[in-house]
């Protein structure tokens, strides 16, 4: 009979890693990611160069930047003068973001590339400008 070290008969008796980092790996797929959402300056920066550009690329799209626009001020007035309509977009860890979008499509599929196009750009303002400095304001 071979003697082995101390050492060496305890990592013999030990469960083997393999089967551990197997189990582990299957668990990584089942939970979400963790996602930083973009920071609100960040946000206004791209939603303003998205803004500025498509205002000097044409004026059929300059026509449904400026309808966006105001949409999203539409939307930012009624929601600040409505707590319960800000409540929501505080407490929807953005929930209503996904909304938007899913509206968005539908709206392409029903009502046509001009609403939509208006649509996306307040949808745009809302979920990278307004929503993330109306909940950082109130944390």
């Amino acid at each position: 009979m071979i003697l082995f070290k101390e050492e060496l008969k305890e990592l013999m008796k030990a469960p083997s890693k393999e089967k551990k980092s197997k189990k582990k790996s299957r668990l990584k797929f089942k939970k979400a990611p963790k996602v930083k959402p973009i920071s609100y300056t960040k946000g206004a920066l791209l939603f303003i160069g998205l803004s500025w550009f498509g205002m000097l690329l044409s004026a059929a799209i300059a026509t449904y930047v400026f309808f966006g626009i105001a949409t999203l001020a539409g939307l930012i007035a009624i929601s600040e003068n409505s707590t319960y309509i800000r409540h929501c977009i505080i407490k929807s860890n953005r929930l209503i973001d996904i909304l938007i979008f899913l509206l968005t499509i539908y709206s392409t599929l029903t009502l046509g590339v001009t609403i939509t196009a208006s649509l996306t750009i307040a949808g745009l303002g809302y979920s990278l400008v307004y929503a993330p400095w109306l909940r950082s304001r109130f944390k």
